[in-house]
């Protein structure tokens, strides 16, 4: 090869290489332009309760069955559902002695399927203004018409908030309730906590049926109380919501 030939193929490598790594061209920008996403807020009218959950699993609406249930409140911070407590029927002791709660009959989503949870409490907070609420509990005395089961005692013990939400308030793990019309603290959602649907439970859920019963509520009777067979004694307990929280 000759010293002209040798020259043309150095400058062809040197083409090929400068073609190899060349940067890359980008296209040119021609125009650009916004766009916007919105929202708009409406209040909660307050006159459509939340359904009940499965206070074991929140994620679950459940029907009560208690043909007796008591009526929910409404407006945008509201109780949802408090249960009944039923002791059923029970011999007559001259020992002081405590009973136990059935658990609650609920029905599942599925309107067929019975499960049976703890007595609960439900609260719904859809104000939007993260400033928390309260719930407290009391009771009058158990009485069969004028005659009253004195030195009761009601306790709801082990208590259980639970909420697909994580901003958590606290509650009393146990409540005793003596009759005496004195107001408890049940739960309490400081400001920035207890926003959307709450249950507060009273015990665990465990292979529950229709026989079982809940060790975590219970009425504590003495023996020296008079006591009138076959009547039912019952006691009103008042639960009350509220916007002041501790």
């Amino acid at each position: 090869m000759n010293k002209f030939s040798k020259l043309a193929l150095v400058g062809i490598v040197a083409a090929g290489s400068l073609a190899i790594y060349a940067s890359p061209s980008f296209a040119a920008e021609v125009g650009s332009t916004t766009s916007k996403a919105d929202i708009t807020f409406k209040d909660d009218d307050g006159t459509t309760p939340t359904n009940p959950v499965d206070p074991t699993n929140p994620g679950d609406n459940v029907t009560p069955t208690d043909p007796d249930a008591p009526t929910p409140t409404t407006g945008k911070l509201r109780l949802d559902y408090v249960s009944n407590i039923h002791f059923g029927e029970q011999t007559i002791s001259g020992s002081d002695t405590t009973y136990k709660a059935k658990y609650d009959e609920v029905l599942q989503s599925d309107g067929v399927t019975k499960k049976y949870v703890p007595t609960f409490a439900q609260v719904t907070d859809n104000r939007g203004t993260n400033a928390g609420w309260k719930l407290q509990v009391s009771n009058d005395q158990f009485k069969a018409g004028t005659e009253e089961l004195t030195g009761a005692v009601l306790t709801l013990k082990d208590a259980t908030l639970n909420s697909a939400n994580v901003s958590k308030p606290t509650n009393a793990s146990t409540v005793i309730l003596s009759g005496n019309s004195l107001t408890q603290d049940v739960v309490n959602a400081p400001e920035n906590s207890g926003m959307g649907v709450w249950t507060n439970a009273f015990g665990k859920t465990i292979g529950a049926d229709e026989t079982s019963e809940n060790a975590s509520v219970t009425l504590r009777v003495p023996g020296e109380t008079k006591k009138a067979a076959d009547e039912k004694y019952v006691t009103t307990l008042t639960w009350t919501l509220t916007d002041t929280p501790d």
